[in-house]
């Protein structure tokens, strides 16, 4: 499943681009977009980190052994040289856990070395310990490895549920660890709470511990929250925008149709019923979706805003996609519209694919008729709802009708005995009067790549994706940094939505630094994180690092500093526009304008 809100899928000649410009991303200074380049400070004098706030995340999971999400709260300690090399030999030098001066059993140290995703653009050394990457750990039974979890018997009240974790306060910057520099203990989880697919809720300090979930879709959840809290301030090369929040995440699952989270209510009322002070939502649909903000859903997440809690969401990446058609039907003229499908998409059989039509004006009766790979055609549909065989395939079909005059007619393609799907599939529409179309398709693989795709009338206009469709949210776009596929560094990412959605009103509210930015990854690493999904957290921290300054602040007040303070370059042109919204987050302004109106 990638249809949660990164660039999962990269085609070749996108592949072949992206390494001539990791190449060149080498020979330039990298940006670490997480970094403020300013410390500010909250009324009471306390640094910035998101202290005291709590971020909802809908997800698809999290890595919560990954010791970039355990808060450095444990205490400080001495290094121990052992072996008076002067420098940390793994193994053989310690920390002084009894505080005694000397190296005892069960103080011995060595480290995790976090695994390089991004193309040594960091410079991760693999071969010693990076004081400002990587993780030290007490190795109490010396066998060499990491112990942590219910299988190698720790508990709840373990710190860092495993052999203890530190890290190293690099005092002389030599990327070195030396005599008489200090390590600090990590201790509590950044994860408050849970809520597994099938329900289970897990809390810290009771069960978080028994969390197995995988986090399966490439690691996402876990890279949204690298972005958001990861790591420790100051001390970490990578880390997060808030490092001091907090985290409660409702885990995605997926069914095999349209919607495809089906149990969407429950995931953001867990979320509201456990306090949290944003709501960040990591999942777009498109497939049999009005995107016109009327759905129950959708209204649900408007009652939240209004109520104070912060709405943000990545507003997809089905730009180049060829999974959106736009067009204009002319009176009595009939269209002919081709939606190519492959025989096997991204490793499964492609047994089924789900096309929507949608127009504004729900009263013009437009008509459809489809053919079907093996040449047999429908009759003419537009009313109604239904299944249809035709020669070898079958054709589902249902128009409604929304709460705000949006038309939808929606279909289904499949086989008899769940076989492939492959071929065209003609779609002939009339109109009795001149109107805008704009038709989706979606298969199985539930995928932003072109697998099943429209073979004409590309578009990238009116593409934001359920539920950012909502009346309320903050809407995220996203721009380019250390390096592009297509796009030079500081323009808008090729997938980013452009234009207005379908209800007439302006797409993306705002764009941050989504494509090629770094974050955490699963199995203990770092990675480059691309995508709407990496703009929307960058959006988040900085609504948390507002919160922390005025907890009295709502979602209205933040979407309005947000957009007030956006930045416009050359890339952006005048603001707002239906490729920027009002222009790129700049999280240092907002927190300037936040202070001087509220000292």
């Amino acid at each position: 499943m990638k249809r949660i809100l990164m660039h999962a899928t990269i085609p070749v000649v996108i592949f072949i681009s992206a390494i001539l410009n990791f190449a060149y991303a080498q020979y330039n200074q990298i940006e670490i977009t997480t970094h403020l380049k300013e410390n500010f400070y909250d009324k009471s004098g306390n640094p910035l980190t998101g202290k005291g706030v709590l971020i909802g995340d809908v997800d698809s999971g999290i890595d919560i052994f990954n010791p970039m999400f355990f808060f450095s709260d444990g205490g400080e300690y001495t290094f121990i040289d052992a072996n008076k090399d002067g420098n940390f030999t793994p193994g053989k030098d310690a920390v002084d856990l009894n505080k005694n001066g000397k190296k005892d059993k069960g103080e011995v140290l060595r480290y995790i070395e976090m695994k390089d995703g991004t193309y040594k653009l960091l410079n991760l050394d693999p071969e010693k310990f990076n004081p400002d990457m990587d993780f030290l750990y007490v190795d109490k039974n010396n066998n060499g490895r990491r112990d942590f979890g219910i299988k190698d018997g720790f508990k709840e009240s373990d710190p860092t549920y495993g052999e203890q974790i530190f890290i190293a306060v690099d005092k002389n910057k030599n990327d070195e660890l030396n005599k008489g520099e200090k390590l600090i203990a990590l201790k509590t989880s950044k994860v408050r709470t849970l809520r597994e697919k099938e329900g289970t809720i897990r809390r810290r300090g009771i069960d978080l511990i028994k969390h197995e979930e995988a986090d399966s879709i490439f690691g996402h959840g876990t890279q949204v929250a690298g972005v958001l809290l990861g790591g420790t301030k100051g001390i970490q090369k990578v880390h997060g925008i808030a490092t001091d929040a907090e985290l409660v995440m409702a885990i995605i699952k997926y069914d095999y149709t349209p919607r495809f989270v089906k149990n969407f209510p429950d995931l953001v009322k867990f979320i509201k019923d456990e306090k949290a002070n944003i709501l960040l939502i990591e999942d777009g649909e498109f497939g049999w979706e009005f995107l016109d903000g009327s759905t129950e859903e959708e209204q649900l997440l408007n009652e939240y805003a209004r109520e104070g809690m912060t709405i943000i969401g990545g507003a997809g990446n089905l730009g180049g996609s060829k999974l959106h058609m736009k067009d204009t039907l002319n009176p009595g003229v009939s269209k002919t519209y081709t939606v190519s499908a492959p025989e096997i998409s991204e490793g499964k059989i492609n047994n089924g694919a789900f096309v929507t039509f949608l127009w504004k004006d729900s009263v013009s009766d437009l008509t459809f008729e489809i053919e079907t790979p093996d040449k047999n055609e429908t009759i003419e549909l537009n009313t109604g709802s239904g299944f249809i065989k035709a020669g070898g395939f079958n054709v589902s079909y249902a128009k409604e009708i929304s709460s705000k005059g949006t038309g939808m007619m929606k279909f289904g393609f499949s086989k008899s005995d769940s076989g492939s799907i492959k071929g065209n599939w003609k779609i002939m529409v009339n109109s009795p009067e001149k109107i805008i179309i704009d038709g989706f398709v979606v298969d199985i693989s539930q995928s932003w790549a072109p697998n099943t795709h429209w073979t004409s009338n590309y578009s990238d206009e009116s593409i934001v994706t359920f539920p950012v469709t909502a009346d309320s949210m903050i809407s995220v776009g996203a721009y380019a940094v250390n390096y592009g596929w297509y796009e030079q560094v500081g323009d808008l990412a090729t997938y980013s939505p452009r234009g207005y959605n379908i209800d007439g009103r302006l797409g993306v509210d705002i764009t941050g630094p989504g494509h090629s930015s770094f974050s955490t990854s699963i199995g203990n690493g770092y990675t480059i994180f691309t995508g709407t999904s990496s703009a929307a957290p960058h959006v988040t921290g900085a609504a948390a690092l507002m919160l922390q300054y005025d907890p009295s602040l709502t979602h209205s007040q933040i979407k309005q500093i947000i957009i007030n303070t956006a930045k416009k370059d050359n890339f952006t042109g005048e603001v707002p526009n239906t490729d920027w919204g009002y222009g790129k987050l700049d999280i240092e302004e907002a927190i300037k304008f936040l202070i001087k109106n509220n000292p």
